[in-house]
């Protein structure tokens, strides 16, 4: 279990600044004027928090994962959630960082 939380830790750890950069780049396209959406992930039920930056997203899996390490128990359906969420974190800033790129 430890080397799963370790993985989960580390995952957590390369999106952490990927999504402070991304936030960023949001807070500056709204400044502009843009960027008039009300949240990232539209009707996903991934996630129970809803945003229009990502560091929420990353902290609802954070504490999640948190709360896996302090009880050291988990349940098979906490887990496939946190990496779902970790996964659709993955993709979305990939995506996010393609198209600002363009």
């Amino acid at each position: 279990m430890d080397q799963l939380l370790e993985q989960l830790d580390q995952n957590l750890k390369d999106l952490y600044r990927q999504a402070l950069d991304a936030d960023a780049i949001l807070d500056d396209i709204q400044q502009q004027g843009h960027g008039k959406y009300q949240t990232i992930f539209v009707n996903d039920k991934s996630f129970q928090v809803s945003s229009n930056r990502f560091m929420p997203y990353l902290s609802e899996a954070a504490e999640q994962v948190a709360a896996m390490r302090q009880t050291q128990q988990f349940n098979t359906a906490t887990l496939q959630r946190v990496v779902k969420q970790i996964q659709l974190l993955h993709k979305t800033l990939a995506e996010f960082r393609q198209a600002i790129t363009k």
